[in-house]
């Protein structure tokens, strides 16, 4: 879908998403840097904040409302508003996406960025410090891939596996902090594993989406999530052309915090039957 022409007229695309690069390799080195003596504690039962995270976020805020001191802001440690449509303009921001892998030292985590046009996302960058992979989207623009400096295809267009059936898909799938036996998340990861080729939890919803834009993986189904998890990434993963929805079927809406994403619609529309039973809420 195009961008509105109000949205074209209100902002400078370029500068945006420019300034929400910077934003993302600053926060990345942070991260890089602190890895080895992170400290970290709990914000809820199994849900992990650092040290990283608080610092990683106020270096992201400075940047990105420095330059834009009229948005609003909305991070993952705290901002100025969680409301869907509170500020016309509005940064959506997750420091650190895959928090318990950091504080373990697991080399699979990200920082998310979104800019949101009233309660729709208008800009997604997603930077991952350990790989040197920065993936970015406009909407209506396309999404696309920067990876290590001085490999031979240092950008490129982002385009989804193609993969239509599930058995032989790479699923992933994502758990909220808090789960019981009974919990529907996991009747959905039984019905995924019984049926896909092969099915991973990696940590990181934002790389999760970012992976099924660039084939890497073919599905992705989570539930529960926040704004923050899957703003820039599902724009990300929409822009490459990847089918997304919520567990209903119906129309994506990230505020709702369910998504299933897959590289084709025959995909997904056979993932979304095999979790039929078990939709959460």
């Amino acid at each position: 879908m195009s961008l509105s022409l109000d949205a074209e007229a209100d902002i400078r695309w370029e500068d945006a998403l420019q300034t929400a690069v910077d934003a993302a390799r600053e926060a990345g080195a942070i991260l890089r840097n602190m890895l080895d003596r992170v400290v970290a504690r709990e914000k809820s039962a199994n849900d992990l904040v650092t040290d990283a995270d608080i610092a990683a976020q106020q270096a992201i805020e400075s940047i990105l409302m420095g330059r834009f001191p009229e948005h609003g802001f909305l991070g993952e440690e705290g901002g100025d508003g969680n409301a869907r449509g509170a500020a016309e303009w509005q940064w959506v921001v997750d420091p650190l996406d895959g928090t318990t892998n950091y504080a373990h030292g697991l080399r699979n985590f990200c920082v998310s960025i979104a800019l949101m046009h009233r309660d729709r996302a208008f800009l997604g960058v997603i930077f991952d410090p350990m790989a040197d992979e920065l993936y970015s989207a406009v909407r209506g623009r396309g999404a696309y891939l920067e990876s290590i400096e001085g490999s031979e295809n240092p950008r490129r267009t982002l385009e989804p596996s193609g993969c239509e059936a599930l058995e032989k898909a790479l699923v992933a799938v994502s758990f909220p902090p808090k789960l019981h036996r009974e919990s529907q998340e996991i009747e959905t990861f039984l019905e995924i594993l019984l049926h896909a080729q092969s099915v991973r939890r990696l940590g990181s919803a934002a790389l999760n989406l970012c992976y099924v834009a660039t084939g890497r993986l073919d599905a992705y189904v989570g539930s529960k999530l926040n704004i923050w998890d899957i703003a820039a990434a599902s724009l990300i993963a929409e822009e490459a052309g990847a089918a997304l929805s919520p567990y209903d079927g119906g129309p994506f809406d990230p505020w709702r915090g369910q998504v299933v994403s897959a590289a084709s619609y025959p995909l997904l529309s056979e993932v979304l039957q095999k979790i039929a039973p078990s939709k959460s809420q």
